[in-house]
């Protein structure tokens, strides 16, 4: 009886593909027409295949000799018009430049303090821009300076390595009404500075 289970497990699925094969040979069209009965049936109706859009491309006018007019180069950090608070090249809740005299071992930064009763102090990081593999240099720390008023101040960043790149990094400490603690916000930032 067992061997009858087997052949039937064989042969019946290799006959039903044979046939299932003799079918579709037979038949020279491959439409079928449902005829919906009951309530299982799905009818969809067909339509025609949309086609898709082309692309066309044309030749690019042929670019105009631009001449500019030369201007002065500016400073990193914004120059005071008027007022010392009323310069308009200062851009508030964005980094701007610091300007960075390197010498040897230390650097003066000099930023644009705009003034505001909330303002704590500043930090002035120098941050080595030489790749080390391995253990990473100490930083010389940073520099507190208290600010004095509107208008332009500096400090001396020192312990610097010679012949070092650095990027210096302003960082002003605010307070904010009715919440205790303050935050940092970078306020002005320098270009590699490399120290002579």
């Amino acid at each position: 009886m067992p061997a009858i289970r087997k052949a039937t497990a064989v042969v019946l699925p290799v006959l039903a593909g044979s046939l299932m094969l003799a079918a579709c040979a037979s038949s020279r069209s491959a439409t079928a027409t449902p005829s919906p009965t009951g309530t299982n049936w799905l009818l969809v109706a067909t339509g025609s295949v949309a086609p898709s859009p082309t692309v066309s491309f044309s030749a690019r006018a042929p670019f105009a000799a631009a001449t500019l007019s030369p201007t002065t180069s500016r400073s990193a950090t914004p120059a005071p018009s008027g007022s010392a608070c009323g310069t308009t090249a200062f851009k508030g809740g964005q980094i701007n430049g610091a300007d960075v005299t390197a010498g040897s071992t230390s650097a003066v930064v000099k930023w644009f303090n705009p003034g505001d009763a909330t303002l704590v102090d500043y930090h002035i990081l120098a941050v080595s821009q030489k790749l080390v593999y391995g253990a990473q240099p100490e930083t010389p720390g940073w520099v507190t300076v208290t600010p004095t008023g509107c208008g332009w101040m500096s400090a001396t960043v020192t312990g610097l390595n010679p012949g070092t790149p650095y990027v210096f990094s302003v960082d002003g400490r605010w307070t904010s009404p009715g919440v205790d603690g303050t935050h940092t916000r970078t306020v002005a930032r320098s270009g590699v500075v490399t120290t002579s």
